[in-house]
């Protein structure tokens, strides 16, 4: 049953005998100043029965300690000591000093609660309506600036060969579970004792550095793997595991027969699309925020009002997914928290692609991104140098030749070739790279016409104004925005999976935005 904050303050409640002021300007000065209109115990009572069980904990309380040990970057079990010890943390509960608030399983009850259930954002909502209430979030129509952020997951990132043990570690568990077997002695006994050890690698006395040696313990992995696996359809259970481990093959090993008979197994070389680095956390994938910088985990992806610098949409996509994914829904949900109309959306190159664009105008919505930087051809004439007639069909290169043959993808874009114009063209070498070898390089230059080239091309001419120029600057503050998200810890995740890194989001977007009202 729910329980309620008790309106009428205890005697010996912090400011009351113990003459303490939380300095002003402070976290939680400003907190406990409107810790009793932000959340209502009546805003949580799907989480509880009306009439069964006793009286809980008010969850606007633990709504209080939820934001308090976030902002903390704190243990469950740390936050709970400082609800009874911590003078500030009392004052913003309205709760005696000295007696803790609650048990540590009280806490990650409803934090779970919150994790499956949509009241997370309620708490998110409640940031955006106290930036309504202070005047500082206004008007009917919102300008929004989006970007994304990398989070490092939480998961253990392993080689192939340890990834596939864990994932038989994992699929053996849950067998001798449904037998009522220790999984210790259920995987001595069915042959697989070799991965009761955290690393499979030194249950093999081999030459790690012989390709050989390697792709010989590999095969032993993938037999394992593939017995455990017919164990399990034996069995008629069900397991999530059984999927990740035909998935980990799958995207890792190449099988093959030898010309005896016998299975054998390699790496494949690159990397799969898709692919699961951690058996701990299946959801982490590899991703790459510049050429430069890659990471494991997902990625945050916020929109930020631009007049106010208020967080007003959030949602958490795959690591190895393009920042633009999603993002027409990612505006929506920004008009949804805030009941405004979005009239503007701005965005960096990322969210500058054809397709992108043409979304947003099937949607009757404005976009403003760049456009993504030519293809560098290595001194060769660029795509810009040829004149593209988009209404008549024709390109014309820079010697004069026009061109009005072309072949069409299944995407929709024209590929007009010159064939055997450039063959005795003196801009040849300017245009075709020959072969180092001295070898003939037949055939004629060909030029991409993208299927969205007309919008492109305004966007471009847009983007080389003064004016196009001083707008696209103005996305900016979504930069600072996902800076003051790395303060507040966002940079790693805390929790396993993709809808608990949510949570972790969102409770950070909630906290930066409270503190940009309070503090404006």
């Amino acid at each position: 049953m729910i329980g309620r904050r008790n309106p009428q303050r205890e005697l010996f409640d912090v400011g009351n005998v113990f003459p303490m002021s939380l300095r002003a300007g402070t976290f939680h000065a400003q907190l406990a100043a409107v810790s009793e209109r932000l959340f209502t115990d009546a805003d949580f009572a799907v989480f509880y029965s009306d009439r069964l069980g006793r009286p809980s904990v008010p969850p606007s309380l633990l709504a209080l300690v939820i934001l308090m040990q976030h902002e903390a970057g704190i243990s469950d079990e740390e936050a709970i000591e400082r609800t009874g010890c911590d003078l500030r943390w009392a004052a913003v509960l309205g709760c005696p000093a000295g007696t803790p608030l609650c048990a540590r399983s009280a806490l990650a009850l409803f934090r779970a609660h919150l994790q499956i259930h949509a009241e997370a954002g309620r708490i998110f909502l409640s940031s955006i309506q106290e930036a309504k209430r202070a005047g500082l979030l206004k008007g009917n129509a919102l300008r929004v600036a989006v970007d994304t952020k990398p989070i490092e997951g939480r998961g253990a990132v392993e080689d192939t060969f340890n990834l596939l043990a864990s994932g038989i570690r994992q699929l053996a568990r849950a067998l001798a579970g449904s037998v009522s077997q220790k999984p210790d002695d259920w995987m001595a006994a069915e042959g697989f004792g070799r991965y009761v050890e955290p690393s499979i690698k030194g249950s093999f006395d081999a030459d790690w550095s012989d390709d050989r040696a390697r792709n010989s313990i590999l095969t032993e992995v993938v037999a394992d793997a593939r017995r455990l696996l017919a164990l399990h359809r034996s069995s008629g259970i069900s397991s999530q595991g059984a999927q990740l481990l035909e998935k980990l093959l799958l995207q890792d090993v190449e099988e093959t027969t030898t010309d005896t008979g016998q299975p054998a197994a390699t790496i494949k070389q690159g990397t799969a699309k898709g692919r699961i680095p951690s058996v701990t956390d299946p959801e982490q994938r590899h991703g790459r925020k510049s050429k430069s910088k890659s990471f494991t985990g997902a990625k945050a992806s916020i929109a930020v009002d631009i007049d106010s610098q208020i967080i007003v949409a959030t949602e958490t996509l795959p690591g190895d997914a393009p920042d633009n994914l999603r993002v027409l829904d990612l505006v929506r949900q920004a008009e949804d928290n805030t009941g405004d109309a979005v009239e503007e959306t701005i965005g960096d190159c990322a969210y500058g692609d054809g397709a992108t664009r043409e979304a947003f105008l099937d949607a009757e919505r404005v976009l403003l991104a760049k456009v993504p930087k030519e293809a560098h051809r290595n001194g060769l004439f660029p795509k810009s140098a040829f004149q593209i007639d988009l209404l008549q069909n024709t390109v014309t290169c820079p010697g004069g030749v026009t061109t009005t043959t072309f072949t069409t993808t299944k995407e929709g874009a024209k590929i007009f070739q010159f064939r055997s114009a450039c063959a005795g063209c003196a801009l040849r070498s300017l245009c075709i790279k020959e072969r180092d070898d001295g070898k003939i390089v037949y055939g004629g230059r060909s030029v991409r016409v993208h299927p969205q080239e007309e919008i492109l091309r305004t966007a471009r001419a847009y983007q080389q104004s003064s004016n196009g120029k001083a707008h696209l600057r103005t996305r900016v503050v979504v930069e600072h925005r996902l800076a003051r998200l790395a303060q507040l810890g966002i940079g790693q995740a805390r929790y396993m999976g993709l809808r608990r890194t949510q949570f972790q989001l969102i409770i950070a977007a909630t906290i930066a935005n409270l503190r940009r009202t309070w503090n404006w």
